[in-house]
């Protein structure tokens, strides 16, 4: 495969990104992401959840705790995304923006969005615009999808109603929303479960790919 770069739409802290560089052959990695890292919320949230959110990303700003650490490799900020590229050298870069405005970011082979979308209030404007920048395929890593296969009526879009994650997806509603923006051979890569320790339970993820 060709050297590959890539768009990290919601990038967070570079998990992604960094696997690309050392497993799919990526040549350079731009993440963007809307988190300001100053502890205000990095996402979009319903007016009557805000302070609730607030307060919980209150704790999300170590700056001050390992500042010394931060400033010695030349950060001024806790940008997580920055200190994996600082600690082991990466080719990647951070840029703050939106998943609404990808206009110009169209320069990148391949565009990757993962666990973001249940978090927007326009999922349609969102894959637009990922079908916009891309020049040879996207993958969208979703959670909390489910698959209507056995049920005779198809919610294909769940709306969940708690503050932070708008809608559950089905694996049917993400191929359609691919297909109809203009991606060609959209399709179910695969489907998997994360354990979230802390509660005890498994997420169902699904990852979707479609091409330019």
């Amino acid at each position: 495969m060709d050297s590959l770069d890539v768009l990290d739409v919601g990038c967070s802290d570079g998990f992604f990104s960094k696997y690309f560089l050392d497993n799919l052959n990526a040549n350079y990695v731009l993440g963007l992401d809307i988190n300001k890292y100053d502890g205000s919320v990095a996402f979009d949230v319903l007016k009557s959840y805000e302070n609730n959110f607030k307060e919980k990303y209150k704790n999300h700003n170590d700056f001050q705790e390992l500042k010394e650490e931060y400033m010695s490799l030349g950060l001024n900020s806790p940008n997580k995304y920055l200190l994996i590229k600082k600690i082991y050298g990466l080719n990647m870069d951070f840029k703050e923006g939106s998943i609404y405005n990808l206009e110009d970011f169209n320069n990148f082979d391949v565009t990757f969005c993962g666990s973001l979308l249940e978090h927007l209030r326009d999922p349609i404007t969102a894959i637009e615009q990922l079908y916009l920048a891309t020049n040879k395929f996207c993958i969208i890593d979703v959670s909390n999808t489910f698959s209507t296969k056995f049920l005779r009526r198809k919610p294909y879009i769940e709306y969940t109603n708690s503050g932070g994650n708008f809608f559950k997806y089905s694996n049917e509603s993400i191929i359609n929303i691919m297909s109809n923006v203009g991606f060609k051979s959209v399709s179910n890569l695969s489907n998997y479960k994360i354990k979230i320790e802390k509660y005890g339970y498994k997420i169902p993820h699904g990852v979707f790919i479609g091409y330019k």
